[in-house]
């Protein structure tokens, strides 16, 4: 499955340092297509692969530390333009 997780960093300084260095040692059932920070570092959303959202939290969680909060989500499409396949339906046309 391809997960998205928006990253809101406190401390960028010792965040991306911690990111980097986790990405040499990263599993091999995990797998990062795209990271995409702030120029300040303070914010980044990445696409991820993985079999469970909790595996990548497993694993994500500590390589970044306290500094980074972590938000997760599924998604449909990780490399183009995709829309919901079910809209809400306070946002569905009328």
């Amino acid at each position: 499955m391809y997960i998205l997780v928006q990253h809101t960093i406190s401390d960028p300084a010792n965040t991306w340092p911690r990111g980097q260095a986790a990405l040499a040692s990263m599993p091999a059932h995990l797998k990062l297509h795209l990271s995409i920070p702030t120029a300040d570092g303070s914010t980044a959303v990445c696409v991820w692969e993985a079999d469970s959202i909790a595996t990548l939290k497993t694993y994500l969680d500590p390589a970044l530390g306290p500094a980074a909060d972590n938000t997760y989500s599924e998604v449909f499409n990780k490399e183009g333009v995709a829309l919901p396949t079910a809209l809400p339906t306070a946002l569905q046309p009328a």
